[in-house]
């Protein structure tokens, strides 16, 4: 039922965020967004997210994440978020993600992706798929929201 309901939640979340992102409005835009770029951009910190995993730095992978950031359903802000990555980090857990498809803006993004959590020694701990939603802070894309959707077997 819990998970159900998250799912409900998430849904609408990212529903209404992808329908804002397409109202128009009478103002006129002054730059059009290319995603290509952005996609690269968003690539490269996954790079680094998974890099930071390998080499075991729980603080740089919450320097990832803005200081409001939620691993929903339960962890919330950066400290907490360094402190779940500290206790992967000591069981040796890396990752791996791809992503699937990009929404959004050169401010704010959603990024749907499927990834694998592993052992450092191969052996697969989990597949699933992901959301995040990426907002930039300082010139540097960021992660505001982060959820995980178990693969079913």
């Amino acid at each position: 039922m819990k998970f159900k309901c998250l799912s409900i939640v998430i849904w609408i979340t990212v529903s209404l965020f992808v329908n804002s992102c397409g109202s128009k409005t009478n103002e006129p835009t002054q730059t059009t967004t290319d995603l290509s770029s952005l996609e690269k951009e968003i690539a490269l910190r996954l790079r680094t997210y998974e890099d930071l995993l390998k080499s075991g730095d729980s603080i740089g992978l919450g320097a990832m994440y803005t200081l409001d950031a939620e691993i929903i359903p339960s962890t919330v802000g950066r400290e907490n978020i360094i402190k779940v990555f500290g206790g992967m980090i000591r069981d040796s857990v890396i990752g791996s993600f791809e992503t699937i498809h990009l929404w959004g803006d050169d401010q704010l993004l959603v990024e749907e992706g499927k990834g694998s959590w592993l052992h450092k020694n191969g052996e697969v701990l989990g597949n699933g798929s992901y959301l995040l939603v990426w907002q930039k802070e300082d010139g540097v894309w960021k992660i505001l929201r982060d959820t995980w959707f178990p693969e079913k077997k």
